[in-house]
Formats: C-alpha cells, structure tokens, sequence
C-alpha cells in the first residue's frame, strides 16, 4: 500500500501576481495624484500667510455697534405687554401708538382717554411696571369731533438700565 498524500492548502494560481500587479498600480496611482495636489494645496492655502492689517472701529461705528446690541438685549415683547395690560385693566383708555428710542432709553406712548382722570391715574401704574424706570405725561388735549375718547394723551416712558 502506497501512503497517500493530501494537501488541504489550496495551490497558488497565476492571479497572486496579477493582484501584486494591480496593488503596484493603485500604489504609484495615488503617489502620482498625491504628488500632483501637493502645489495647488500650496497655492490655495497662500493666501493664509498674508496678513491684513485689522482697524480699530471708530467712534461713530461703536456708538452704532452698541445702540444695535442694547435694542437686541431689550425683551420688547415683554415690555410691551406689560404696557399693553396696564391700558386694558380700566377700559377708560387706549393705546394708539409706541415709539422706541433706544438712544435716549425712552418709549413714546399715544392714546385716547374717555376722561382726564384715569389719565391723570397712568404715569403711576406704569412706573410700577418692570423695566421702566419713570413715568411722565407729556401733554394732554381735548378732542371735540370725538365722543367716545374726548381727550389724546402723550406719555413717555424712562427705560431702566440694563433692562
């Protein structure tokens, strides 16, 4: 009897030496394309070597920069609302019209009023309101065309700071 001889490990065919092959070609392939990208990275990345010389802003560009960052950091729909709820509580007046002046931290207020009275009556409950600091009836007049509110007022009202 004649041992018999069993090889479990597969034979090598010819494509181990196309697979070195293409390997190598991949290889100098990306040699080639790294070797070719390495002076437009250059060129593109130039422009960060220069330095551009930064200016200092001037007065006017400040003053500008900070009245846009205090009119951000105003909560106008909380303020606003307040206001708003301070003309509903009696039903005698009503607010017509508000303008803001962030500069002057102040807030023109514009209504009609059935009578003088609870005119006279707002500057208190509105200085006791968050956010403003003050108060004040500016002018009051009489309207004889209208019935319903007979009496226009202007209050202007004083921002606290930092509010």
């Amino acid at each position: 009897m004649q041992p018999l001889l069993i090889d479990f490990a597969p034979r090598q065919s010819p494509r181990r030496r196309e697979s070195w092959l293409a390997g190598s070609l991949g290889a100098l392939l990306v040699a080639t394309v790294g070797m070719a990208w390495l002076p437009t990275a250059q060129v593109e990345a130039s422009h960060m070597a220069t330095t551009t010389e930064r200016h200092l802003p001037g007065a006017d560009e400040a003053q500008a920069v900070d009245a846009a960052v205090r009119e951000l950091n105003l909560p106008w729909l909380a303020l606003l609302d307040a206001i708003e709820s301070s003309f509903g509580q009696d039903g005698n007046t009503v607010l017509l019209n508000v303008e803001a002046d962030i500069r002057r931290a102040s807030v023109q207020l514009s209504g009609e009023a059935r009578d003088s009275a609870s005119i006279q009556a707002l500057p208190a409950r509105l200085r006791g309101l968050a956010g403003i600091a003050d108060a004040q009836l500016r002018g009051q007049e009489a309207q004889v065309n209208n019935t319903n509110w007979p009496v226009h007022f202007t209050l202007e009202l004083t921002l606290q700071e930092g509010a």
